[in-house]
């Protein structure tokens, strides 16, 4: 893992053929992330094809991100096509944290046991407001570069002395060398949603988003927040709204679209009002 430069270089953008052939990939491995053995073959091939060869070296962790993102969208397009419709749902808080904290409050053997056979990070809904039989995934902030990153596992857990839950997870995508001890309460929480094209007006300013930082070296998920918002007609290709953020961690501002916004789950009562 590593924080992506702030020099203002040129950004990376995989060609047509690449991403045909990762997409190949993704399906053969049944939409989830090859192994790193697999990320490290494509980045070689890819920086040797005659486009790239002398010019650019791809990395694996650049590849990594493309199959983290596209697993988001393809997750998030499929979870909305099978849920159910709630035009009654209450409106809630833009930050509410309570299904959080309950995570962090309530005995949880499943996510947390060491010894359980499938420590999934994947979950029942412990909070009293969720959905019966609902199933939560999760995201972790690591403290190595700051970002955000899907959670594979849920190791094991302990107090620290301040009396915050602290837990060990595998991060999906890495090994067990890249395993971080995170505080619960402060650094796991509900995974952030790729944002469909028709989801643009769930995003408002002053909105914490997860916002996909692009570098020379590689691109990470950062914390957000929405400062201003441009609306712009729809066209075939999409949504061409534009967002101006200023990322948490270092300040910085960008104006990005909204293919590069992950909303959190807060958010979808709006959704479920717009559509009533």
């Amino acid at each position: 893992m590593g924080r992506p430069p702030s020099n203002g270089g040129p950004t990376f953008r995989f060609n047509a053929s690449e991403v045909g052939e990762m997409e190949a990939v993704l399906q053969g491995h049944h939409y989830s992330v090859p192994s790193r053995e697999i990320l490290d073959a494509l980045a070689l091939r890819f920086s040797s094809s005659a486009e790239r060869s002398g010019k650019v070296e791809v990395t694996w962790k650049q590849i990594w991100n493309w199959f983290q993102n596209r697993r988001y969208a393809l997750r998030a397009r499929a979870a909305r096509q099978s849920a159910p419709v709630q035009p009654n749902m209450p409106a809630m808080p833009q930050h509410d944290q309570s299904v959080l904290r309950n995570v962090a409050q309530a005995p949880h053997p499943q996510a947390f046991h060491p010894k359980e056979a499938q420590p999934s990070a994947t979950t029942q809904s412990v909070g009293s407001n969720a959905p019966k039989n609902s199933l939560l995934e999760f995201e972790a902030k690591s403290a190595r570069d700051g970002a955000w990153y899907d959670v594979a596992y849920f190791l094991s857990h302990r107090a620290i002395e301040s009396g915050d839950p602290e837990a060990l997870v595998r991060f999906s995508g890495f090994g067990p060398e890249e395993d971080e001890w995170v505080n619960i309460r402060r650094h796991v929480r509900l995974r952030s949603l790729p944002c469909e094209s028709s989801e643009c007006a769930a995003v408002l300013p002053t909105d914490l988003i997860l916002c996909f930082q692009e570098g020379k070296e590689q691109a990470l998920y950062f914390d957000a927040h929405v400062l201003d918002a441009q609306r712009r007609r729809h066209d075939k290709r999409g949504c061409r709204c534009r967002f101006l953020v200023r990322y948490d961690h270092d300040q910085s501002e960008e104006i990005v679209p909204l293919r590069k916004i992950c909303r959190r789950p807060e958010t979808d009562y709006r959704l479920h009002q717009l559509h009533a």
